[in-house]
């Protein structure tokens, strides 16, 4: 059963940002002011006593003594109020709050709202309509959403939301997920200053008030209990800080409710029949868990995570039936939200399963969840038609010659580890296809087929080779280092079609492949290699643009570009050799000056053989503006 923790009445507040649906607040009216409130200068340091209608404008400090409040209301009506011994400012550049000490309550109008909040030690985007945030004594900050859904992004891209009367503690580095904690809306807006202590009553206050009738209408059924406890003002990775007089009592309850699942977790399960009740299956009997969360202590890939459905020490499909697939009926579980086979340590599917029964679901996340590894039999066929199918495990997978089929919705991979692919592997899902990982991304002779694709290592290198790639929509592949891709072909098949590559460090080098896309991007922290030796870039549709942006040598041979009508360069140099343009097309150099013949830095170095419409392009040494009789166009980047 869920519990409530009641929060201290103290407790005070914050704002953050989404990079998606950042607002402007370089500027905000200060409408009502108690005590002593100070707006420091960025520019001189002079400090001077806040007022009624004075303009806030950023990046000034403000600063709140004690029992001192104030608040902001921006063009927009986005209200910002600040709380006690409170020291904030805004980066308007990067979109950064930064809260060095105290407190904020945050209401944007809905779509408006969201950025980045950085505290002493923690920084973190979050994105909700009315919520508070304030810092703890460790430097990082404690996260309540009184209304709507609040998303927060930690720095590695894991995401956690939070529902109307839950919070959360953003720890100190901001890469971990802590406990999320509901807390009582009625006993905090109660005793809230930031929610009462002004004279304006906050817009979404009738939400609120919403939020807080359906929580004591759960209280009332019995749906949740109030434990008595009260959140203290920190948390760390161990622990959250709570009144340690009602703590004994919770713990205990926490155990009983937990012992089940630790005993599930500790025993090996194998599923070689249709159902999961049976009595083949190891003990202990119950293995299903679909009123109390899976967890897995100790594991910091996962931390802060819950999962609701089957869980094991190693859970093992198919392990008798060789080349025949396995059918598992999860129809009993159609009508839940998820449902998770959760392995304490690896996931194997030692043959072909064909995961049944939720077709006709609407909504459901079905995961494939490891504490260490998931581990697939070479050439295995693995299908589940759902919304969404997740993978999801701390080490490397591989699909060697394996099959990953979803017809009905998303596949989605998350890995602490590499993402290998080879020797005919596929995945066809009719959604989204989405790879996201800490390792390295290796497809070698496999198939791709998606509406969209996200293929991204946020550490490692990213190599395609031999591989076809057929896309509904669109094609991104990201990476933290080099981007590869060899004799492959990627097609972006609609009339808006878009496909591009982003390494933040390292260069993008694409040869031996065939692109089609009515958008093609390229975009590399280093240097771009293009070679279209043989090779097709073609266009789907009016308008086609190819943009291309190197921060050091972007190199183009034997390509053929003249069917995008609109071409973008920009490098420190550039290199072209073979390139067939038409159109509009812009190069933009160091230098922004033409040279013939040999590769110097800082030019656009025409080393032979480019046309426009068909017909040779020429340009005298040191040239710089439009070419005569071409589209082309040589600057300055």
């Amino acid at each position: 059963m869920k519990k409530l923790a009641v929060l201290p009445l103290c407790l005070g507040c914050a704002f953050a940002i989404s990079t998606s649906y950042a607002i402007d607040l370089k500027q905000s009216k200060v409408t009502q002011v108690v005590n002593d409130v100070q707006i420091i200068s960025a520019a001189d340091q002079q400090q001077k006593a806040a007022s009624v209608n004075d303009v806030f404008t950023m990046p000034d400090i403000l600063r709140t003594g004690p029992a001192s409040r104030a608040e902001l209301v921006a063009a927009d009506q986005t209200v910002t109020r600040i709380g006690a011994n409170t020291i904030f400012s805004f980066d308007p550049a990067s979109r950064t709050i930064n809260l060095k000490q105290g407190s904020l309550l945050f209401h944007s109008p809905h779509g408006k709202g969201g950025g980045t909040i950085h505290t002493g030690s923690a920084t973190a985007s979050v994105l909700g309509t009315t919520l508070i945030i304030t810092t703890t004594p460790s430097g990082g900050m404690k996260v309540l959403d009184l209304e709507g859904q609040v998303e927060v992004k930690f720095l590695n891209g894991l995401k956690q939301y939070l529902a109307p009367g839950r919070m959360t503690f953003i720890l100190p580095g901001g890469n971990q997920f802590a406990p999320i904690i509901i807390f009582r809306l009625d006993d905090l807006t109660k005793n809230s200053q930031l929610i009462n202590g002004f004279h304006q009553t906050l817009d979404s206050m009738p939400l609120i008030q919403q939020q807080i009738d359906k929580q004591l209408k759960d209280i009332k059924s019995g749906k949740l209990n109030d434990t008595g406890l009260l959140v203290g003002d920190d948390a760390n990775s161990k622990q959250v800080k709570l009144d340690l007089n009602t703590l004994q009592e919770a713990l205990d309850q926490s155990f009983m409710n937990s012992r089940s699942v630790t005993a599930a977790l500790s025993y090996d399960a194998k599923i070689d029949q249709s159902s999961l009740t049976y009595s083949g299956i190891p003990t202990p009997p119950r293995r299903i868990f679909m009123d109390q969360p899976i967890r897995l202590p100790g594991n910091t890939f996962y931390f802060g995570k819950s999962f609701m459905g089957f869980a094991g020490k190693n859970i093992y499909f198919n392990t008798i039936h060789g080349a025949l697939p396995l059918d598992v009926n999860l129809s009993a579980y159609a009508s839940s939200p998820e449902f998770d086979f959760v392995a304490a340590n690896n996931l194997v599917l030692a043959g072909s399963v064909n995961f049944n029964g939720l077709e006709s679901s609407q909504s459901i996340l079905f995961s494939l969840v490891a504490g260490k590894q998931i581990l697939v039999a070479p050439g295995a066929t693995i299908r589940a038609n759902v919304i969404n199918f997740d993978w999801q495990a701390p080490a490397t997978l591989t699909l060697d010659g394996v099959s990953v089929q979803n017809k009905a919705g998303n596949t989605f991979f998350g890995l602490g580890g590499d993402f290998v692919m080879k020797n005919g592997a596929s995945i066809q899902t009719a959604a989204n296809l989405s790879v996201r990982n800490f390792g390295n991304i290796n497809i070698s002779g496999s198939t791709l087929g998606a509406d969209s694709m996200l293929l991204t290592t946020l550490n490692g290198t990213l190599g395609v080779d031999s591989t076809s790639v057929s896309l509904n929509n669109f094609g991104v592949l990201t990476a933290e280092k080099t981007i590869t891709v060899n004799d492959s072909v990627l097609n972006a098949n609609t009339a808006t079609g878009r496909i591009g590559f982003n390494s933040q460090s390292g260069s993008v080098n694409i040869t031996g492949t065939s692109i089609q896309a009515q958008y093609l991007s390229v975009n590399s922290g280093d240097g771009i290699l293009l070679d279209g030796t043989g090779q097709v870039f073609a266009s789907t549709g009016t308008g086609s643009t190819a943009n291309f942006t190197a921060a050091n040598l972007a190199a183009f041979n034997n390509l053929d570009l003249s069917q995008f009508k609109n071409v973008n360069v920009t490098a420190n140099t550039i290199n072209l050799h073979n390139v067939a343009f038409d159109g509009l097309v812009s190069l933009k150099s160091l230098l922004g000056q033409w040279h013939n013949s040999t590769s110097v830095f800082g030019y656009v170095n025409d080393l032979g053989g480019n046309t426009y419409h068909g017909s040779a392009v020429s340009a005298a040494d040191g040239f710089s503006g439009t070419i005569a009789g071409t589209g082309i166009t040589i600057s300055a980047r």
